[in-house]
């Protein structure tokens, strides 16, 4: 029975030093697989951005017309005689036909205030128009025109660019050479290098166009000063760490 005894005690630690020599080996084994895998995850996360100054060599306006009244057909017919009248000006001033849009229209009830409360009076039919020109030198000419001809009131008018499709990737190429700029920048101060990339991302750019009422075109409709517009693009780009 001793000599059983024995046997098994001796058997039983030798597992034990067995085990703890399996996890000791784990341990050694799985310390530089974290650290590579450590410092494979260790990146610079930068923003870049690039910009194009471009001069808009073409406007684009929203004109609307509105008519008020009892009866929808009446206003209807007085609408599409101030149309004609509208789009027939357009074309003499060399805008072409598929640069004018009239499709919008819109029907709302219209309400007054009584002593026996609001009421409705009657309806509100307006049509917009929505132009582009590359005739910058007669813009003024032709917003003065249509507002004597039953345009009511300019939505809107935005000096825009036409034919500059590459004006944007130029400044995305930009954008892209100061992201690595920047990313050698911090590497240099944090004393590493950077390795490939690991992620790139579009985050938009943006081309920021002047809004001008109609009002500034009352006092000085001889202002034809466009200016320039900046185009801007944006990345965020991750890169490596190499250690």
């Amino acid at each position: 029975m001793k000599i059983i005894t024995r046997t098994h005690s001796y058997s039983t630690a030798k597992s034990v030093v067995k085990k703890a020599l399996l996890a000791s080996s784990f341990i050694a084994l799985s310390a530089p697989m974290i650290s590579a895998q450590a410092a494979q995850e260790a990146v610079i996360n930068v923003q870049g951005v690039g910009a194009v100054e471009v001069t808009p060599n073409a406007y684009s306006v929203t004109l609307v017309v509105e008519e008020a009244g009892n009866t929808v057909g009446k206003l209807n017919t007085q609408l599409d005689s101030d149309m004609r009248s509208i789009v027939t000006f357009l074309l003499k001033q060399g805008i072409e036909e598929k640069h004018i849009q009239n499709m919008q229209v819109r029907l709302q009830p219209r309400y007054v205030n009584t002593p026996q409360g609001r009421k409705q009076d009657g309806f509100t039919l307006s049509r917009e128009i929505n132009i582009t020109s590359t005739n910058l030198e007669t813009y003024d000419k032709v917003l003065d025109g249509v507002l004597k001809r039953g345009v009511d009131r300019i939505q809107q008018f935005n000096f825009i660019s036409v034919g500059e499709g590459d004006a944007y990737q130029k400044a995305l190429v930009g954008a892209v050479k100061d992201a690595k700029q920047r990313a050698q920048l911090l590497a240099k101060e944090l004393e590493v290098e950077i390795g490939e990339v690991v992620a790139i991302s579009e985050s938009g750019g943006n081309m920021p166009i002047p809004l001008m009422r109609a009002e500034a075109f009352a006092k000085d409709m001889s202002m034809s000063l466009p200016g320039q517009e900046r185009i801007e693009a944006r990345i965020s780009v991750s890169f490596n760490i190499v250690q």
